[in-house]
């Protein structure tokens, strides 16, 4: 029989998920999971694909806000709904616009000061604004793209089997967590019920960078693992690279661990094969040095030793991106003059053509 394993809510995108025996199911998601996020300046939503020790800080539910604890466990800080601001402010994630209150100044510097560069702490506010692309009828909290994500144990064990790396569920950061079913079995799955509230699936759930990092070190795998296993066999023809089930619900209710999941309606599976896996290659070890980097016309001091995305991206310069793992393509620039490092044989393409979240600057760079 299928059952309700697990349940997870991230109340801060990309920090510690908290586990819980029950949730309330809402047409935006689990009660109180991400209804915070961190941003830089102008709105913009900044993760552990960034940042990857955002996933070592702890939040802790209040009745009436929220407790951050640092990485180290060393502080902590209280925040308020009340605390934050009243005016609504523009925001962005993956491309989709619209407004969030932002936290107070105090906050913010201290959670600046663990990422070394100016952040903001940010509330969805008491009136979602934020709509599901392609369903406006649907409010959305800061998940990347769906109010639910659900994952299949026995897929998790048959990845585990395959890869050669430690492999943990909490890397995935799902809402819903299944056992008792095949592996992938949740691929043809439609329309579900858990418990008395039914979901639909709407589109398998693409993977990127984010499922690299080791939710206890708060770092990046060294070799990109599991993301790398999952290409190995699990690239649709597009290039996405799927795990889990992106989910809207058609109704409200509790939800329980331990309760039913009856398949109601199911679908032809997406079909999947082996992607391309390209090695990651070792930078050459090379002193730190400075280096200057234009980009459209605008020029700043850069150096040797970080991604170009990065880079880029710290100095408010927007570069679209979706796996930041040299998988998707998305971040692709045209370099004009200058010597890179790139960190995979794939990064360097046909007239100039390079992916900036797997190159690292070796001189001064023009880039367009």
């Amino acid at each position: 029989m299928v059952t309700l394993s697990r349940l997870y809510v991230h109340p801060v995108k990309s920090m510690r998920g908290l586990q819980l025996s029950h949730a309330q199911v809402t047409p935006s998601g689990l009660a109180f999971d991400r209804l915070f996020m961190l941003t830089d300046p102008q709105g913009t939503f900044i993760t552990a694909r960034q940042y990857p020790q955002l996933v070592q800080f702890t939040p802790a539910l209040l009745p009436d806000g929220l407790i951050l604890t640092s990485p180290d466990g060393s502080d902590s800080v209280v925040l308020k709904f009340s605390d934050f601001d009243s005016q609504p402010q523009p925001t962005e994630v993956w491309g989709n616009h619209f407004t969030s209150l932002i936290a107070p100044e105090n906050i913010n510097t201290w959670l600046s000061v663990y990422l070394k560069r100016d952040v903001q702490l940010r509330w969805v506010g008491p009136s979602l604004t934020r709509r599901v692309k392609k369903k406006p009828e649907i409010p959305l909290s800061f998940a990347d793209g769906y109010p639910y994500l659900l994952l299949n144990e026995a897929s998790l064990f048959d990845l585990k089997k395959r890869c050669p790396a430690s492999v943990k569920l909490e890397q995935f950061r799902p809402n819903l967590v299944i056992t008792g079913a095949e592996p992938y079995a949740e691929d043809t799955w439609q329309t579900i019920r858990v418990g008395e509230v039914i979901f639909d699936l709407v589109k398998p759930c693409s993977r990127c960078v984010l499922t690299t990092v080791s939710t206890e070190r708060g770092r990046k795998h060294p070799t990109g693992e599991p993301l790398k296993t999952l290409q190995s066999y699990r690239t649709a023809e597009d290039g996405d690279v799927d795990f889990g089930q992106n989910m809207i619900a058609r109704n409200s209710g509790i939800i329980r661990a331990g309760d039913s999941v009856e398949v109601l309606a199911t679908k032809p599976a997406r079909p999947y094969s082996a992607g391309t896996v390209v090695e990651n290659v070792e930078m050459p070890a090379t002193a730190a040095q400075e280096v200057a980097i234009t980009y459209k016309g605008t020029s700043f001091k850069g150096n040797n030793q970080q991604i170009l995305l990065e880079q880029l991206e710290q100095q408010g310069l927007r570069i679209p991106y979706s796996c930041r793992a040299g998988i998707c393509g998305s971040c692709k620039l045209t370099l004009v003059e200058g010597e890179i490092n790139a960190l995979k044989a794939t990064a360097i393409g046909k007239q100039g053509k390079i992916l900036s979240c797997s190159c690292v600057p070796a001189s001064d760079l023009i880039l367009e």
